[in-house]
């Protein structure tokens, strides 16, 4: 099964540390406020963690700027010298 959400798998980024959740909370909500920013908070073991990755999402990439990928595979045996 394939996911088709283009924000599957894109790394987070931490942007605060609390030790209460309700700090973090605060900061999740002043966050949200951003254009194109999801916010998350995650607990860690004795703290709490605000996370955050941009929703703007890159245009797909070109595959390879190489043309040919089987280009010495065609020119075996056909040496010049």
């Amino acid at each position: 099964m394939e996911n088709k959400d283009p924000l599957y798998g894109r790394p987070w980024k931490n942007a605060a540390r609390f030790k209460t959740f309700e700090k973090a909370d605060k900061d999740r909500k002043k966050r949200l406020k951003e254009k194109n920013l999801q916010v998350k908070v995650k607990k860690l073991k004795e703290q709490y963690v605000v996370k955050t990755r941009s929703t703007v999402v890159d245009a797909a990439r070109n595959k390879s700027k190489r043309r040919n990928k089987n280009f010495y595979k065609l020119n075996e045996g056909k040496n010049d010298s």
